[in-house]
């Protein structure tokens, strides 16, 4: 049942699939492809989809947002200076490729980014949600009117070239 990644969440994720088939319940035949990762360190790192390095070597466009934890009211509270949420997207559509979180929670956050990256989301979906405030998850926010910023002042038109 265990196969890439060698992860215990999707492990149990395949066991449960193996274990519908066998019994023919075919209701749900196979696991997103978006899978999490997440490091347990201090601080926590946690990725979700493209990195910059792959989407340069495949030779695409691409922008990225940044929201710093010590940006955020709640990074204030808990005194992470260091903590960052990073947004991958696709200059054109907006649509996010990538999310890569360090510092406190990113292994719960990145579900977030996970979720909206599933059914196709945009920079949009995060500009245009309302998050608790004060919260960590409002680095989505942050991070996307910064990837606007840098699109609109022309901050890094990025072609990849192979």
């Amino acid at each position: 049942v265990i196969g890439f990644p060698s992860l215990a969440s999707v492990s149990m994720d395949q066991g449960r699939l193996a274990t519908l088939h066998a019994f023919k319940r075919d209701d749900i035949t196979c696991l997103n492809i978006l899978l999490p990762f997440g490091i347990y360190t201090i601080p926590e790192v946690s990725i979700v989809g493209e990195t910059e390095e792959s989407l340069a070597a495949a030779g695409q466009e691409y922008e990225v947002g940044m929201a710093r934890y010590f940006e955020l009211a709640r990074g204030q509270i808990i005194n992470d200076h260091d903590g960052m949420l990073k947004i991958i997207f696709e200059p054109k559509s907006k649509r996010i490729l990538g999310v890569h979180i360090i510092g406190e929670r990113a292994t719960e956050l990145i579900h977030i980014g996970q979720a909206v990256m599933t059914y196709g989301g945009t920079l949009g979906y995060f500009v245009n949600t309302v998050f608790n405030f004060p919260t960590l998850a409002e680095a989505y926010k942050v991070a996307a009117l910064d990837g606007f910023a840098r699109l609109e002042q022309g901050h890094r038109e990025f072609m990849a070239t192979v």
